[in-house]
């Protein structure tokens, strides 16, 4: 009788799946790279919009020039690409993104056939993150043709984007340790952060501080997953992070601080070298 009761027990156990992956280097560079590159564009953008928008409350220079006065910069194609570019870098690599982890990652598949389990839950939450910013490029679309919908519409769908991308980081699967547990958890300080930027930006549309923090946030999001990248999935022989060292976990949030400072001075740069194209009396196309 004790035989068979070891022998359940020991069947029990073995049938107890391990935990989830929560992910992969690639995976982590990918949103990464295209939360950071989203954020430098808005950088770019927003800094030249800002501009633009407090100089008009002040002393307005007696012309002002667009980047249609110059040669190679005049087409409709070129003042179009600006117009759209948002919505379809959102498209065009969120359908990268989603594919590429439901052929690479999933694939295709949210059962085991076998023995009826969910699996591959993280890279199914990719996917979802991914469809809600697809979905967001697509209101940005009806936003840019003037479609016959509530207003900031487009700002609303952002910050719900982040929400959800935050809630299920949040609930991400397969933290082995207190230090990759820290790091997620960071990582939804972030994207909260953001969430709640573009929110209230979506009610306070006119504000010049909001989207800047909103880029702020975006950017850090992008640097703070290529920390995550390399510091679970890139491991060096003799080089290892050790996960559940005090000192590690201590390190963390510093690290953290920094990106943060890191990123905001990128976008000092940015805003000192607008400012000076602002002088001269250029603007950035409206509509943008």
């Amino acid at each position: 009788m004790d035989m068979d009761m070891d022998h359940g027990h020991a069947h029990a156990a073995g049938v107890v799946p391990d935990a989830p992956e929560s992910g992969s280097f690639e995976g982590h560079a990918l949103l990464g790279s295209f939360f950071w590159i989203f954020g430098l564009w808005y950088t770019v953008k927003h800094s030249f919009l800002v501009l633009d928008r407090i100089l008009d409350n002040g002393k307005q220079p007696t012309r002002q020039k667009t980047w249609r006065d110059h040669h190679g910069c005049a087409k409709r194609t070129f003042i179009f690409f600006l117009h759209s570019m948002d919505p379809m870098f959102k498209i065009i690599a969120c359908t990268i993104g989603m594919f590429g982890q439901m052929s690479l990652g999933a694939h295709w598949k949210l059962r085991d056939p076998v023995t009826g389990e969910f699996v591959e839950q993280a890279e199914w939450q990719y996917v979802t993150m991914y469809s809600f910013f697809f979905f967001s490029g697509l209101v940005d679309i009806l936003v840019k043709v003037k479609a016959p919908i509530p207003p900031n519409s487009d700002k609303f769908f952002v910050s719900l984007a982040l929400f959800i991308e935050a809630y299920l980081f949040f609930y991400h699967p397969g933290a082995a340790s207190e230090g990759e547990e820290r790091l997620y958890k960071l990582l939804c300080i972030a994207i909260f952060g953001a969430a709640t930027a573009a929110l209230l930006w979506a009610c306070l549309p006119d504000s010049n501080l909001l989207p800047l923090i909103l880029t702020a946030l975006v950017l850090l999001q992008g640097s703070w997953f290529w920390q995550i990248a390399n510091i679970l999935y890139r491991h060096n022989p003799g080089h290892e992070w050790d996960l559940d060292s005090h000192n590690t976990l201590m390190f963390f949030p510093l690290a953290f601080c920094w990106h943060l400072f890191a990123n905001i001075s990128l976008m000092f740069i940015v805003y000192a070298i607008a400012n000076q194209f602002v002088k001269r009396g250029y603007r950035f196309p409206r509509g943008t």
